[in-house]
């Protein structure tokens, strides 16, 4: 079996209108709400074997802080620039390229890709995923290159507005 947990970053900061979109960072929202996910993760006794993440700021951030709820070393961190902004293609190649031998991988990156992506392993589960929020699906698969044609197994779906 195969567990994939995938996460958009939390809420970013939009108060310096000229910069770069991929140097926004977190909001104050955004670094509540990134902690708070990782210990949701943890109650629910998830252990992740590798975490892959945007590279983009915003994404970066998030991925650090719920790494650090889950006693993951951010130094583990798999930083993929291909999934800023990547579209379901580009979120799959990623997956793709993760070893069989890891068997719970966690992404973090970005709308609209991330809703599109779970959507097409999900049968439209979500309209849209938000700030921060996760789904994780189980796979009876033993390759990642497999993905495709498996039948996923919604685990959760979880945002920090869920009243859990």
């Amino acid at each position: 079996m195969k567990t994939l947990i995938i996460v958009r970053h939390a809420k970013s900061d939009w108060s310096h209108l000229h910069q770069k979109d991929f140097d926004r960072d977190l909001n104050e929202r955004g670094m509540r709400d990134a902690p708070m996910m990782g210990k949701r993760l943890l109650n629910r006794h998830i252990q992740v074997d590798l975490l892959v993440s945007s590279t983009a700021k915003r994404a970066a951030k998030t991925a650090k802080l719920i790494a650090n709820e889950l006693r993951y070393a951010s130094t583990e961190i798999q930083w993929e620039d291909s999934l800023y902004h990547a579209p379901p293609s580009m979120i799959q190649a990623a997956i793709f390229g993760v070893s069989n031998h890891i068997n719970t991988l966690m992404i973090v990156c970005h709308n609209p890709g991330i809703t599109d992506f779970v959507n097409l392993l999900t049968n439209n589960l979500i309209e849209n995923m938000p700030t921060c929020g996760m789904c994780a699906l189980q796979f009876p698969i033993e390759k990642w290159e497999d993905l495709p044609i498996a039948k996923a197994q919604l685990l959760f779906y979880d945002f920090p507005k869920n009243n859990v």
